[in-house]
């Protein structure tokens, strides 16, 4: 089973960002800003009550796949490109999970080390999802 856990927006301004949704929604930080190694971005969790509903995130490096898919959706009303970047879902058991998708037409990928998945986007609407072991 999975459950929503969060959602992820790439920003081009970690700082700009969290100030825009500490005053514009009245989100707060949850704990610090962080490094995602696997992703190589910067991260800060944001709430309510402590309690994490959104992570915004910003590449370090152009040549990770967030600066790459933030260079693909430059326009004119988003010169940065920035925007949703993927789903996280909670999950009981996500080789289970993963083994469900691939068995019917889906494609998923694991990061050495880790215990969470990554759907494909071909897989769910062109949705990135996150599964993140809970048991």
């Amino acid at each position: 089973m999975i459950r929503f856990r969060h959602y992820t927006v790439a920003v081009h301004d970690l700082d700009d960002a969290v100030s825009n949704y500490e005053s514009r929604f009245g989100m707060q930080k949850v704990g610090e800003r962080a490094f995602n190694r696997i992703g190589n971005f910067d991260f800060q969790p944001m709430g309510y009550d402590g309690q994490t509903m959104l992570h915004l995130i910003q590449p370090v490096s152009e040549e990770s796949p967030i600066s790459k898919l933030m260079k693909e959706r430059v326009n004119p009303f988003n010169p940065h490109g920035e925007g949703i970047y993927l789903l996280g879902y909670d999950c009981d058991d996500v080789d289970a999970f993963c083994k469900q998708i691939e068995e019917n037409g889906g494609r998923v990928n694991r990061a050495p080390n880790s215990t969470n998945a990554w759907v494909h986007p071909t897989a769910s609407n062109f949705v990135l999802m996150e599964l993140f072991q809970t048991k």
